[in-house]
C-alpha cells in the first residue's frame, strides 16, 4: 500500500482553491468546480480539495457531516486491487462505509473505510 495524498473536505471550495493554489503556491493539475474537486501536486504526493457536500453525497449521506463529526479529511491510499484490499482491511477490523465501487467522474475505483478514531480512509485504484 502506498500513501498517495490527503483529501481535505471543505465547505468553501473557492476559498480552498485560492489558499492552496495562490497562497501556498501548489501546482493545481486538475480542477472541476462543478464537482467541487481540485488536485494539487506536491512533487511526492498530492493535496486534494473536495466539497464536503459532494463527498458525503458519494457516501450516501443525505446531509454533510459537520467538522466535529469526523469528516475533516480523507487519507487516500493507492492499491493494486481495491476489492481485495477492502476485504482484507475489513477482516482486520476496519469499519466499512461503502462497498467498493467505480467512480467514473473521479477516474477511480474506491472504497471508503473508517479508522478507529473516526478519520476517513479511502483506498483507490485508477480506472482503466
Amino acid at each position: 500500500m502506498k500513501f498517495v495524498n490527503v483529501r481535505l473536505l471543505t465547505d468553501d471550495y473557492s476559498a480552498a482553491v485560492t489558499f492552496w493554489r495562490d497562497t501556498m503556491g501548489l501546482a493545481m493539475t486538475y480542477s472541476d468546480e462543478k464537482m467541487g474537486y481540485a488536485y494539487f501536486d506536491t512533487g511526492s504526493s498530492g493535496v486534494e480539495i473536495m466539497a464536503r457536500s459532494a463527498f458525503t453525497a458519494a457516501l450516501g449521506e443525505s446531509t454533510p457531516a459537520s467538522m466535529s463529526a469526523g469528516h475533516q479529511a480523507v487519507l487516500v491510499f493507492g492499491v493494486d486491487d481495491v476489492d481485495v484490499t477492502y476485504r482484507e482491511l475489513v477482516a482486520r477490523g476496519a469499519a466499512p462505509l461503502a462497498e467498493p465501487q467505480d467512480r467514473p467522474a473521479w477516474h477511480a475505483r474506491v472504497a471508503p473505510i473508517r479508522a478507529h478514531d473516526g478519520y476517513l480512509v479511502e483506498i483507490y485504484s485508477p480506472l482503466s
